[in-house]
């Protein structure tokens, strides 16, 4: 980056950061974030005392929850392959940070200083990195700044461009490439990111297509059962005549529900398993009234271990952090979201070779677009969601074939985390 950018930035970005710690008095969300900072490096410091002194340190950087999901992949990667180093793994988000206590037994979890010439200099010095990886977008310019000026490597990983950025001009074209131009190496999700990349970081020779490794997690989210074990040993549910419905809405619901209570009147061995995406007292009750004015029978999960050998047709899931692994359960499943701003994650029961559906506006995600092409059964009515429903439950090789074909997808994309973890190596020193 330039001297001139790096005066830039920091004359426009001082009086910012005040405001932020005025607004903070009024706003919840910043005054957590400026909290969560307070003793900031004594914390560091503390848990670094733990590090031995000669183990290389290896820092990844992830905003927020998303980011951190995609980075839990690449981060046992490296300490797989780097058996004496640790990882300091550093989060911006107060809502991500408070879930993660400690990540791996060589790992230290801190949040992110913020990005001040004083802080940076400061938080280098402590944490002596190796190699900085960033995951996906939170770059700051005074961290770019100090690691090009103290010789230490820098990675984008899980690296795409928006439309926005690529479309931008002026002082932003100007700005975008001061930013991406600072890194030694980026890893593209794809081989079209990697071409859209080189508008803002022309150095071709070190961009790298390593995938995206938001698959090797949800991989790794599959194959964890214990959290549905007691599901599994209950033997209430046969895949083949399980539906899972995922993150959905009220929208949603109002398309698939009729379908789904005729299938339950026709078939005595459907049920039907239902996460909705917001699991507030009056959604959860209104899913209850539905199904129990058809006269069908509901179980909570919350009360799954005292009732189960009560018979219920429907299991209404009332508790988070579990959809990933519920959707092992079925081999059909429903995706809820795409009624409103945009489909939720199809990776996660994709990750199990289910036969997926989802509604209309699915295009936020690129893998449901490629998907929705041969794999998936996006529908826009009740009526399209009706045929889907009843082709799966009556032709189960049809929905077999499917499910093989939506593993093949995801398997077709596993293995950026090892891909990226290669790129890295070749930058710690």
């Amino acid at each position: 980056m330039t001297m001139f950018f790096f005066v830039f930035y920091n004359v426009i970005r001082v009086p910012l950061l005040a405001a932020a710690k005025i607004a903070g008095l009024f706003n919840a969300k910043i005054s957590s974030t400026l909290s969560g900072r307070k003793n900031l490096f004594a914390t560091l410091e503390e848990k670094l005392a733990g590090v031995p002194a000669a183990a290389p340190r290896l820092w990844i950087h992830a905003s927020s929850m998303g980011e951190y999901e995609q980075a839990l992949p690449l981060l046992s990667e490296l300490l797989e392959r780097n058996p004496t180093a640790w990882v300091v793994l550093t989060l911006f988000s107060p809502s991500v940070y408070k879930y993660v206590a400690k990540t791996n037994e060589r790992s230290v979890v801190v949040y992110l200083p913020f990005d001040s010439p004083g802080n940076v200099k400061r938080f280098l010095s402590v944490v002596k990195p190796a190699v900085y990886v960033i995951i996906r977008h939170d770059i700051w310019p005074n961290y770019q700044w100090y690691v090009q000026r103290f010789k230490i490597p820098s990675i984008l990983a899980d690296a795409s461009i928006s439309d926005k950025r690529l479309k931008s001009s002026g002082i932003f074209r100007f700005v975008f490439y001061q930013i991406y131009n600072s890194f030694s190496a980026v890893c593209a999700v794809s081989e079209m990111q990697a071409d859209r990349i080189t508008s803002v970081f022309p150095h071709v020779q070190h961009i790298y297509v390593c995938g995206d490794t938001r698959y090797d997690r949800v991989r790794q989210r599959a194959l964890d059962k214990s959290k549905i074990v007691h599901l599994q040993e209950a033997n209430r549910f046969v895949r083949e005549r399980c539906l899972v419905v995922g993150s959905s809405w009220p929208r949603d619901e109002e398309v698939i529900f009729p379908a789904i209570a005729k299938a339950l009147a026709r078939y005595n061995d459907f049920c039907l398993i239902i996460a909705p995406h917001e699991l507030t007292p009056g959604h959860l009750a209104a899913i209850e009234e539905y199904f129990l004015k058809q006269g069908v029978s509901l179980l909570r999960l919350s009360r799954f271990d005292k009732h189960r050998g009560e018979p219920f047709r429907v299991l209404l899931v009332d508790q988070m952090g579990l959809l990933a692994n519920l959707y092992a359960l079925g081999a059909v499943a429903y995706v809820g979201g795409a009624f409103g701003m945009g489909v939720h994650s199809v990776l996660e029961p994709a990750a199990h070779g289910v036969w997926i559906s989802h509604g209309p506006r699915y295009l936020n995600s690129h893998e449901a677009a490629d998907m929705a092409v041969s794999i998936s059964a996006p529908i826009s009515t009740a009526g399209e969601f009706e045929r889907f429903l009843f082709a799966a439950l009556d032709e189960p090789e049809k929905t077999a074939q499917q499910g093989r074909k939506t593993l093949k997808y995801m398997r077709k994309h596993f293995g950026a985390s090892s891909r990226t973890a290669e790129i890295v190596e070749k930058y710690i020193s």
